[in-house]
């Protein structure tokens, strides 16, 4: 932490006191376009709410400057943040209260499950309403019913039905979490499957209804998973690396932690287990005994992912796919997020071997297929 700039030191101060509390170490003095700088960070990250929240634990620390545009500013992207997740609420306990009543057994992933674990579940940036529905009889008279109700349906990823509800996108899963390698994605349906069968249904209560979320010990296994592939595809998202902290806080002591390592295992994930542990504990600075599912004997060097965190330039995967213009070859719409896709997979690979090299060339196929015939 010693060597990141000023604005990244401060970030990560109100970043850890808006979410976890922790104020321990007072704030640096900064300008004004630094203080803007930081705010684009937060928001870039969609953690503006969260750092606001630390902004008002240290209002009494003597280097907080703000001018009245900026307080102004930070106040207008809470009451945004706060307002988007009402709306957002007030659509998943209707869909849930639908599905529900159909015996459809929806269950919510992320988003806005996570949110509620948070002291302020308003001030977590949402996003989409994702549900995954474990039978396809069922599965399939929930997209019947979102193709009738919803609004700009998108059916043209095989994995899942994208639709809009009162202006909140959904997404209907037909896998909870995947993986791009056959072996390691057939290992973690197995465990997934087993797992919705056999193990008690967790809930949360939102909105005042009662929804489904996934059991407690799988649904840690999938943020690990869900964390590794954006890591492999776009860099460290400190959206999902504070999910996965506050779900060990408020969570895990529901969790299995002898069942999470063998799965762990099962799916090789060891490594890539012990960079976003080294992440949460160096950034957010959890207890290495907080995480006793992770083996900490060598000190991990995670100055190669936070390196992503502050790349404010954005040419990453999502920039990378090809067209075919008027003569017969096929070119990318961005060079530099091509290459940059090349490095990152180059730099991620010891971490998980096993997954980053059929994850590059899946990404690759996801591109060429965007080539209009």
């Amino acid at each position: 932490m010693k060597t990141m700039p000023v604005i990244q030191r401060n970030f990560f101060r109100l970043l850890r006191s808006g979410t976890f509390g922790r104020k321990d170490e007072p704030l640096e003095p900064m300008s004004e376009w630094k203080w803007d700088r930081l705010c684009q960070l937060a928001l870039m990250h969609g953690v503006g709410a969260l750092v606001a929240d630390g902004i008002k634990a240290y209002s009494d620390d003597f280097f907080l400057r703000l001018s009245d545009r900026q307080k102004d500013n930070w106040h207008r992207i809470t009451e945004e943040t706060e307002e988007r997740n009402k709306e957002t609420d007030m659509c998943l306990a209707e869909l849930f209260d639908t599905f529900n009543h159909a015996h459809l057994r929806p269950i919510l992933l992320k988003g806005q499950g996570f949110a509620s674990l948070y002291d302020r579940p308003g001030h977590r940036s949402g996003g989409d309403i994702d549900i995954y529905f474990p039978y396809k009889p069922q599965a399939e008279k929930a997209d019947a019913w979102a193709i009738e109700h919803g609004t700009e349906k998108d059916e043209s990823d095989r994995n899942m039905l994208k639709y809009f509800r009162h202006g909140i996108k959904i997404e209907h899963h037909k896998q909870m979490m995947y993986l791009t390698n056959t072996l390691l994605n057939r290992r973690l349906q197995k465990i997934i499957d087993s797992e919705i069968r056999c193990c008690d249904s967790a809930y949360r209560i939102i909105n005042g209804t009662k929804i489904e979320i996934v059991p407690h010990t799988l649904s840690l296994l999938i943020i690990i998973v869900r964390m590794a592939r954006y890591i492999m595809n776009e860099g460290i998202s400190l959206k999902q690396l504070i999910d996965f902290g506050m779900f060990l806080r408020k969570e895990g002591d529901k969790v299995d932690f002898v069942k999470l390592q063998k799965w762990i295992g099962k799916l090789q994930l060891q490594h890539m287990a012990l960079l976003e542990g080294a992440l949460l504990v160096k950034l957010m600075k959890f207890d290495e005994d907080e995480l006793p599912f992770i083996n900490f004997k060598n000190d991990t060097d995670t100055t190669t992912i936070t390196d992503d965190i502050f790349d404010m330039n954005g040419s990453h995967t999502v920039d990378w796919f090809f067209t075919q213009g008027k003569h017969v070859f096929v070119t990318t719409s961005n060079s530099n997020a091509m290459l940059w896709h090349i490095r990152h997979t180059a730099k991620f690979f010891k971490y998980y071997p096993a997954e980053i090299f059929t994850n590059f060339f899946a990404s690759f196929a996801r591109s060429l297929s965007r080539i209009e015939e």
